[in-house]
């Protein structure tokens, strides 16, 4: 059998295609089973392990979680720009479907069912975690302000 050699990029982008496919693929069946896109991403989020107690207000903490998260997830770069300021966490970044749109394709899944996935991530947080949260879905950028309480 003659199979590619992979460079460190061909590893680093097959590992980004399989994570959205797992998380698109998991999200195909749940909203097949009646579980919406974002009630799934609501339950995901409690699923974890995570005791969102513990980062209760916490900025910081939640900004490292969630800079994690997209990283890994949709590969921004330097097209995540996260900061605090004035006890607001606030992340902008490039669409979160258009990163992820060769996924979406290949499990037929709309566009605005990954917003509302995202929506059910951050009410977990808002639920357990002593925050708020507002997302904006906009056609060039996302931003997600998070606030104490």
């Amino acid at each position: 059998m003659n199979l590619p050699e992979l460079s460190i990029d061909d590893l680093a982008r097959l590992r980004l295609q399989e994570c959205q496919g797992t998380l698109i693929g998991g999200l195909k069946v749940a909203c097949g089973l009646g579980i919406s896109a974002e009630e799934f991403g609501f339950r995901m989020m409690m699923e974890q392990g995570i005791n969102w107690s513990r980062v209760c207000g916490d900025l910081e903490r939640i900004a490292h979680i969630f800079y994690e998260h997209y990283q890994v997830t949709y590969g921004f770069g330097c097209a995540l720009q996260v900061g605090i300021e004035n006890d607001t966490l606030r992340f902008q970044m490039p669409p979160v479907e258009a990163a992820a749109a060769g996924q979406l394709a290949h499990w037929q899944i709309p566009a605005v069912a990954l917003q509302d996935m995202n929506r059910g991530f951050w009410r977990a947080l808002t639920e357990n975690a002593a925050i708020t949260a507002q997302l904006e879905f906009g056609p060039d950028r996302h931003v997600v302000t998070v606030r104490r309480g």
